[in-house]
């Protein structure tokens, strides 16, 4: 299986249409979040239908620049993975929406409901692997550096990935952090900012291949 994973496209249609091109043909596309700027649902809707019309099969998880109302949209278009559980082409997935709390005008959750969102996507897969979690947020100490070097990944995350121990965490939202790394046995990809042409594709089969690019 392979995953077309980007994150921080911050509204940019342009960029979205740059990496659908660039990018080998998928079997998902994997939104990470910060679909829009601080935008309306509708804003949110036109990007994901610019990633549907690829063809190809698109779940999502909101940002912080995201919002409620653009979660409950994702539903709506029946692609929201947040706090949500399945299983496609025998790979299980779930995903995780916003960050912990930081400004208030920004979509976020405690650390509890955070841990409480993923407990719920989890249930359903019941063990099912390989596991992939998509995170707006990535686990904390683990690709979620800032630029003055504070590290702000969700504590929730990073206790609920050691414990579990999925093959893959796909996330985003600090841009600077873009890269690939480990947390135990678990690959971690920041895919760094799809506004700026960056993504990454991972390959799913008896070894997990994750590869980063530009468009």
């Amino acid at each position: 299986m392979r995953l077309l994973c980007l994150t921080d496209l911050h509204g940019s249609r342009h960029a979205l249409e740059r990496i659908l091109a660039a990018a080998p043909t998928p079997d998902l596309i994997l939104l990470g979040g910060d679909l829009t700027d601080f935008g309306s649902p509708d804003d949110a809707q036109t990007i994901v239908q610019q990633a549907q019309a690829s063809g190809v099969e698109v779940l999502a998880v909101a940002g912080n620049c995201d919002s409620a109302e653009i979660e409950r949209r994702l539903t709506e278009l029946g692609v929201a993975l947040n706090g949500r559980g399945l299983v496609c082409q025998a790979v299980a997935l779930q995903g995780l929406s916003a960050m912990p709390p930081w400004l208030s005008r920004m979509y976020h959750f405690t650390e509890d409901e955070l841990a409480g969102l993923l407990e719920a996507g989890y249930a359903p897969l019941d063990g099912t692997t390989p596991h992939v979690v998509l995170s707006h947020a990535p686990p904390r100490d683990v690709l979620d550096r800032t630029a003055r070097g504070k590290h702000v990944g969700s504590t929730a995350l990073r206790a609920f990935v050691q414990r579990t121990q999925p093959a893959l965490v796909v996330c985003g939202h600090i841009h600077e952090a873009r890269g690939v790394g480990r947390l135990g046995p678990t690959t971690v990809v920041n895919c760094g900012p799809a506004a700026s042409g960056l993504f990454a594709t991972v390959e799913i089969g008896e070894a997990l291949r994750v590869e980063l690019h530009e468009a």
